[in-house]
């Protein structure tokens, strides 16, 4: 018997899918979880031995000693790939090494599980993983390296939104046109497929993807409504103008956090604009943020709000790197921050129905899948823009996962 995966090796999250005494398994992960966090701690003590998921993450919130990083995913195809970061002073490490050693963890943890050594995984990859498509130095160029250097020796790809179609196929009747929305952390993803009459197989008409995503629906929400207490948009006394929005930007970014925001040269402009600031108290906050390396704790407290307002309507807010304790956070407020964001990602939807030359009254389901899908304003809008669909939303944590192992099952004649 071949051990045959599906690798979903997501922005936010990794779930690992097995072929397991003839049935589909999820690996359990840490605390028995089907998915691991993207997440990675340094301990400065054993800078050595990092520590990966929600386990990564508890630590540092819990004023652990060292290096934390997030959805480094999102670093594929872009310049900080080929550059080092600092995790303590003198004690640097490239991000292909970081996304190798979590892929370790993920594969290693995923033999021991099996039994054996994986024979054969079929990776998910967004439609569009980087601006430049191809070659070494391309996003998927970059991964490819990753895969070889963790130690899998037979692997292929599958595009995210086709994965999840593969998962769903026997809930469409023949004949029928879906578009699959994988709606993730780093990049939103679609498919318009046909159902074959045997529903063997898909044809699929069209894919198309953009770079937008969870963590871009996050920063949005951080900047416009929890970053004007740090002295976001405060005026410049002398100028004005706003203080720069430059360090307010990094530090609504999980990976710019990482690469540029604890540096000199942020604290240079930042002190300088505290003497600039007509309201100083909000930039001081700011800079104690920087100088405590706090910006990930705080934007995991603005994600975990985010989560919270999709089962009510308001909130208070209370955070030790916030001092106004009488915050209030509306569910308006979340939408109004991110409807741009939102906007762009149906249109992407509606271009990927052009590029399959059909018009989205003609779709007969629409596939939800991904944890942004989980958002109200973001289900509400896509039901309205193809109304006449049949929604399908089971699973929509795991239906890539599972779909790239019934690929592989397919590919293996299993």
């Amino acid at each position: 018997m071949h051990n045959i995966c599906g690798l979903d090796f997501g922005t936010s999250n990794t779930i690992s899918t097995v072929y397991k005494d003839g049935k589909t398994v999820m690996v359990p992960f840490e605390s028995n979880s089907k998915s691991l966090p993207s997440s990675v701690f340094f301990p400065f003590e054993e800078i050595d031995k990092p520590i990966y998921g929600d386990l990564a993450t508890n630590t540092y919130v819990n004023n652990g000693y060292g290096r934390y990083m997030k959805s480094f995913k999102r670093i594929l195809g872009t310049q900080f790939f080929e550059q080092g970061t600092a995790l303590k002073p003198g004690t640097n490490i490239y991000f292909h090494d970081i996304i190798v050693n979590y892929l370790k963890h993920v594969k290693n943890t995923t033999e021991e599980f099996l039994g054996g050594e994986t024979d054969y995984v079929v990776v998910g990859k967004p439609v569009r993983l980087s601006d430049k498509e191809n070659g070494e130095n391309s996003g998927i160029g970059q991964l490819e390296s990753i895969l070889k250097n963790v130690g899998y020796k037979n692997y292929s790809f599958l595009e995210e939104p086709i994965a999840a179609a593969y998962y769903h196929k026997d809930r469409i009747e023949n004949k029928s046109l879906a578009i699959v929305a994988d709606l993730g952390g780093g990049t939103c993803d679609f498919t318009i497929v046909e159902i074959n009459e045997n529903k063997k197989d898909l044809n699929i008409l069209a894919t198309s993807g953009v770079s937008l995503g969870g963590t871009d629906i996050d920063s949005n929400f951080a900047l416009e409504v929890f970053f004007p207490e740090l002295g976001y948009k405060t005026l410049d006394k002398f100028k004005g103008l706003t203080l720069p929005a430059l360090p307010y930007r990094l530090a609504s970014d999980w990976n710019k956090i990482t690469t540029s925001l604890y540096t000199k040269k942020t604290e240079f402009l930042v002190r300088k604009m505290i003497n600039n600031a007509k309201h100083k108290e909000k930039v001081i906050q700011l800079k104690s943020l920087i100088e405590n390396k706090k910006a990930h704790s705080l934007l995991n407290q603005i994600e975990q709000t985010k989560i919270k307002l999709s089962e009510t309507d308001i909130l208070n807010f209370k955070s030790e790197f916030i001092s106004n304790a009488s915050l209030d956070i509306s569910k308006s407020l979340l939408e109004d921050s991110i409807h741009t964001i939102v906007t762009k990602i149906i249109k992407t939807a509606n271009d990927c129905c052009k590029l399959a030359g059909v018009n989205e009254n003609a779709i007969n389901y629409l596939i939800l899948t991904g944890g942004t899908s989980k958002m109200p304003l973001v289900k509400q809008l896509f039901e309205e823009t193809f109304y006449k669909a049949k929604l399908i939303e089971n699973n929509a944590m795991d239906s890539v996962a599972l779909g790239l192992l019934e690929k592989a099952k397919k590919d293996m004649n299993l």
